[in-house]
């Protein structure tokens, strides 16, 4: 009678156990998918930074080439008339105000990148921590499978005897 109490124990036990290593296996899997999730979504916004950084560098290249465009005309004919101080101020004016937002711009994204290098680091160590936590938990899972297996070879045994 006291064998098959130990061996009811020793069931429930693991049944625990297997309980506790396929909420682990699920905790991980979530962990994973939302670490997927977020480095989907962290690449889409960085890609579109990158994209809007494109476009303003191509608008300022386009905005030198005319400068230059008008730094020749002014060595070739010795003179420069009002319209085109004008626009070569206001250009100059531009490209100071975009060169100060792409500055900040980049700044911003180096910060996110950062934090998100630190926030994948996190997640990596939690992983391994839930790896660690879910083989010792196969492992008491195997330990108490062999003692169950054992009790009932010894009752059987003993009921073989009898």
């Amino acid at each position: 009678m006291k064998k098959t109490k130990k061996y009811k124990s020793g069931l429930c036990c693991c049944c625990l156990s297997q309980d506790e290593v396929d909420e682990l296996r699920a905790e991980m899997e979530e962990m994973r998918d939302s670490y997927l999730e977020e480095e989907v979504y962290q690449l889409q916004e960085l890609r579109r930074e990158l994209d809007r950084s494109n476009k303003n560098c191509r608008i300022l290249q386009y905005r030198l080439r005319k400068a230059e465009q008008k730094s020749l005309r002014v060595a070739q004919t010795g003179h420069m008339d009002g319209e085109l101080l004008r626009s070569l101020e206001q250009d100059l004016k531009v490209a100071k105000d975009v060169s100060v937002r792409l500055h900040n711009e980049l700044e911003s994204v180096e910060d996110k990148r950062s934090r998100a290098e630190d926030e994948n680091e996190l997640l990596r160590q939690k992983i391994i921590e839930v790896e660690i936590s879910k083989q010792a938990l196969h492992n008491e899972l195997e330990r108490t499978r062999e003692v169950r297996e054992r009790v009932g070879t010894v009752e059987l045994t003993s009921v073989l005897s009898l």
